[in-house]
């Protein structure tokens, strides 16, 4: 969801505040205070994924990304789905709300009905997701729904069930 102060610490930053621009990924921060020469805040724009680079771009220079970990999203989370049961054949349409899918429909974000990815999965929001949903292979079983966004998985909700 973003919003988050990260501190950047580096070299070089200046004397004085020259309008640093940090970066998350390859997202510009909602702003980037500077701090002194050694450091910047970050307020992370909004977004999805893991282990994503954390650089600084000062005077028209772009730092290189730090080695290690970078900054992670907080991960997906499925809270429920309407409606929670369809033809066996697939082909449903079924709204999944919940949060952190992405800030854009360029975030990836994939709903799965149990371990199959549905047929199609449109973003909607940060949000909400529409699934076409797959062929199943049984009758009455219910089915966990999750969704990754950015290749990160949302926890199972047993709420968020499909059958």
């Amino acid at each position: 969801a973003g919003g988050l102060p990260v501190t950047i610490t580096g070299s070089s930053f200046g004397d004085a505040d020259t309008d640093p621009v940090g970066f998350v990924g390859a997202t510009r921060c909602k702003r980037t205070l500077y701090v002194s020469d050694t450091s910047l805040v970050c307020v992370t724009p909004p977004g999805g994924g893991r282990d994503l680079p954390v650089e600084a771009e000062v005077g028209g220079q772009r730092s290189a990304a730090a080695g290690g970990a970078g900054f992670g999203y907080a991960p997906p989370r499925v809270l429920y789905l309407e409606p929670t049961e369809g033809p066996v054949g697939g082909g449903a349409r079924v709204t999944v709300f919940g949060r952190n899918f992405g800030r854009t429909g360029a975030a990836r974000s994939v709903a799965y009905v149990g371990p199959l990815a549905c047929r199609n999965t449109t973003w909607v929001s940060d949000r909400e997701v529409l699934c076409v949903s797959p062929r199943g292979a049984d009758l009455y079983v219910r089915h966990p729904v999750t969704v990754r966004t950015e290749g990160v998985p949302s926890p199972r909700e047993p709420r968020a069930q499909y059958a």
